[in-house]
C-alpha cells in the first residue's frame, strides 16, 4: 500500500484548507492510498475524526512541535527546528515509514534536509527540482527550477542527465535536450553555461539523447525539446513568469463560453500541473509552490502517488548513466 506523507505546514495557504482538500480527495479514491499527515497538535483531532468516518481508515498523524517558515534561513532552521513538520517528514522518508513526501514549505530548507537525510544517485552532487511544463507540442521537463541558485557546468550536465533519465523512463528513447540561454549561439551566456554547452554537445551521441544547443525563452513553447536545462535561479524565474503570463491570459478569457477556451484553460492552468519533483534522490519528494491553492496541492499529491506507483526513481536510476568518474571531467 502506498503511503504519502503530507506536510501541512509552512506554506502561504492555511493548513486547514489543504487538510480539507486532501480529506475530500482521499474519500473519493478507489485505490487504497494511506495518507500520513504531519502537523501541530491542533490538527490531530480533526484527522482522527476523519479517519474514524473512513471505511478504510487510511489516515494517520505525526505531531510536529513547529514548522519552518518562508522567512527562516534554511540552514539555521534545520539546525534549530529538528522537530518541525518538514524535518519529521524527511525522517519518515528515511525510515521508510512513508513512500513519498509532499510539501509546499520553504524550498531551501526542503532541499537542505533532503541532502542531510537521503542518499543521492551515484554521480549526482545536487538534487534538482524538475517541473512539467505544457508547450505547443507536448509536455516537457524543466530543471532546475529552484533547488540550486548557483550552478557550475558540471551541475548543469547532471541536471540534463536527470532530465534525460526521467524522459527515458517515460518511454522517450532519445530525448531532445536544450540549454536555456539568452541566444542560440554557442558563445552566448555565462562561462558555466558555455562550458556545459560544449560538454553536452560532446556527450549526446554516447549518452542516449539529442542536444540541439541553446534555446531562448521565447522559443521554448514552440520547440521540439523534451528537456530544458537551466540553473535554479533562472529556471524559477522562467517558470513563474510563464505561469503569470498564462494566468493573465486566462483571466481575460474566463468570461467567454467556448469549448475551445475551456480546453485551453484546462491545459494551461498551473493548478492542473503537479509541483516540482526533487529528483536525483533515492526517495520521492514533491515540492509545491508556497502559494499553491488546495487544487494545485492535490495535483502535487497525485504526482507523488504516480511517481511511487510507476517506480519512477528505480527506472530513472536504470537510465542514469553519468557516474562519479564521468561527472568529474569538468572543474
Amino acid at each position: 500500500m502506498i503511503k504519502i506523507g503530507i506536510d501541512l505546514l509552512g506554506s502561504d495557504t492555511p493548513p486547514q484548507f489543504l487538510l480539507d482538500a486532501i480529506l475530500t480527495f482521499s474519500s473519493q479514491l478507489k485505490e487504497p492510498i494511506h495518507f500520513v499527515f504531519i502537523a501541530t497538535f491542533e490538527f490531530k483531532k480533526k484527522i482522527f475524526a476523519a479517519a474514524k468516518k473512513s471505511n478504510r481508515k487510511l489516515l494517520s498523524f505525526y505531531e510536529a512541535e513547529n514548522y519552518i517558515t518562508m522567512e527562516d534561513n534554511p540552514l539555521f532552521a534545520i539546525r534549530r527546528k529538528k522537530k518541525s513538520s518538514m524535518a519529521i517528514g524527511m525522517r519518515l522518508l528515511k525510515e521508510e515509514r512513508i513512500d513519498a513526501l509532499v510539501s509546499a514549505g520553504n524550498t531551501g530548507a526542503l532541499v537542505s534536509l533532503a541532502k542531510v537525510y537521503l542518499p543521492l544517485f551515484k554521480g549526482v552532487a545536487r538534487p534538482a527540482l524538475l517541473a512539467l511544463m505544457p508547450t505547443d507540442k507536448k509536455k516537457i521537463v524543466v530543471l532546475d527550477v529552484g533547488a540550486n541558485l548557483n550552478s557550475k557546468a558540471k551541475h548543469l550536465i547532471q541536471f540534463a542527465m536527470l532530465g534525460v533519465a526521467y524522459q527515458r523512463a517515460a518511454g522517450i528513447k532519445n530525448p531532445i535536450v536544450g540549454l536555456l540561454n539568452i541566444g542560440s549561439e554557442a558563445k552566448k551566456g555565462t562561462v558555466e553555461v558555455k562550458k556545459a554547452y560544449l560538454e553536452l554537445n560532446k556527450m549526446a551521441d554516447s549518452y542516449g539523447f539529442k542536444f540541439i544547443g541553446n534555446i531562448e525563452g521565447k522559443e521554448v513553447f514552440q520547440s521540439s525539446i523534451d528537456v530544458l536545462v537551466t540553473e535554479g535561479f533562472t529556471g524559477n524565474v522562467f517558470l513563474k513568469t510563464a505561469e503569470g503570463i498564462t494566468n493573465f491570459i486566462l483571466s481575460r478569457l474566463q468570461n467567454l463560453d467556448d469549448e475551445f477556451l475551456q480546453d485551453l484553460n484546462k491545459s494551461l492552468h498551473y493548478a492542473e500541473y503537479p509541483g516540482a519533483f526533487l529528483c536525483g534522490l533515492n526517495k520521492v519528494i514533491v515540492k509545491c509552490h508556497g502559494y499553491s491553492t488546495p487544487e494545485a496541492f492535490i495535483s502535487g499529491v497525485k504526482e507523488a502517488m504516480n511517481l511511487v506507483a510507476t517506480n519512477k526513481i528505480e527506472k530513472m536510476k536504470t537510465f542514469f548513466n553519468y557516474g562519479e568518474k564521468k561527472s568529474s571531467t569538468l572543474p
